[in-house]
């Protein structure tokens, strides 16, 4: 096993640069996410570490060496991709011997190595079919299996779950934090889906137009996003955001005057702010409530009803806030009502979208 560090890496096609200057330590046997919207640079970062992309500029070192002139198959990785890659003519068996054989390894270690991942993977009784004969979610496990029986340093996963419905996703989600539990090996994961990255990242390293926005841990980013990107990415239902104004600045406390709100709200700080200066206060569904008395009222414009909770849509000016409800709670659309704005539940980014609050608890 062996961790993952980027130096100042870069990233150029012709004069266009697209990863800039990442770095980025993943440590032996941590799980770490990359997560971001389409075109962000997450799956070129990961074809970098896989060597299937050229480092421009900066280092990539695995382990204690240095990376960037080592090819694939020499970086002690393991690839799986969202589209399976099976060979459709290969039993299963055969598919994950396949590199194992190229490698020209002894028939007895093949057919252990191929034996103990099918067991990991709970796919036995799946050895001697061919993938037209397999589902989504077997192939997946099959592709999985057939990096295991490389026994790599670091596994690397572009996307794996894309192409499967969403309660497979559930269940393979499941799964492959058993099996990084299981196998302790360090493993890098790309997906533009936040949910997957809360639920099984110990790092999840957040990616805009190639940049690195924030690194941390899922609970981290949660309560403490660095600044608006990071806030509204992470979370699901999104936050809500209303913008307005510091009417009194000050160091651990500002008065702010919010669009649409009938009276300023005292939002503490983390860090000065100046009298003046615009903001983007920010709110998460299941932080705030409705009540009747609030200085931001609106109308709830649509009611979704999931059990045992409801989402109430509340058009407060030109924005939408998205309120979280007990699933019990008689919430009629049309009706006016407040938003509760708890102070220890607020966050605030100024006018350069950097957090200036503490977060939450």
């Amino acid at each position: 096993m062996a961790g993952v560090r980027l130096e100042k890496a870069v990233k150029e096609y012709g004069a266009s640069r697209v990863i800039h200057d990442v770095d980025l330590q993943i440590d032996d046997g941590e799980f770490a996410v990359f997560v971001g919207p389409s075109g962000c640079g997450k799956s070129t970062l990961l074809r970098m570490v896989a060597g299937l992309e050229d480092i421009t500029d900066g280092k990539l070192f695995i382990g204690d060496q240095e990376m960037n002139a080592v090819p694939p198959a020499k970086r002690g990785i393991a690839m799986v991709f969202q589209s399976y890659a099976l060979y459709p003519h290969l039993t299963t068996f055969e598919n994950m011997a396949f590199g194992l054989r190229l490698a020209k390894r002894p028939k007895a270690e093949i057919e252990e190595r191929v034996m103990r991942a099918a067991g990991i993977l709970q796919i036995e009784e799946l050895l001697q079919r061919k993938p037209k004969d397999m589902s989504g979610g077997q192939r997946q496990r099959v592709a999985i299996g057939r990096a295991i029986v490389r026994n790599p340093e670091v596994f690397l996963f572009d996307e794996p779950l894309s192409n499967l419905d969403a309660k497979l996703r559930v269940q393979m989600r499941q799964e492959l934090a058993e099996l990084h539990s299981q196998l302790k090996t360090t493993m890098i994961y790309v997906t533009h889906d936040q949910v997957e990255a809360m639920t099984m990242a110990d790092k999840i390293v957040v990616l805009r137009a190639g940049h690195v926005e924030q690194v941390g841990a899922p609970l981290d980013l949660y309560h403490r996003p660095a600044n608006k990107f990071v806030a509204g990415f992470i979370g699901s239902p999104a936050m809500n955001f209303v913008s307005g104004v510091v009417a009194e600045g000050g160091d651990k406390q500002a008065k702010v005057k919010l669009d649409s709100a009938s009276e300023d709200i005292i939002v503490p700080l983390a860090r000065p702010i100046q009298s003046g200066e615009k903001i983007a206060l920010g709110l998460r569904p299941e932080h705030t409530a409705l009540v009747e008395n609030s200085p931001l009222k609106g109308t709830v414009t649509v009611v979704e009803r999931l059990g045992s909770v409801s989402f109430a849509y509340v058009k407060v000016g030109d924005a939408t806030f998205t309120v979280q409800a007990e699933g019990s709670e008689v919430i009629t659309p049309g009706s006016q009502v407040g938003i509760d704005l708890p102070a220890n539940r607020l966050h605030m980014f100024g006018a350069d979208d950097v957090s200036v609050t503490a977060g939450t608890a």
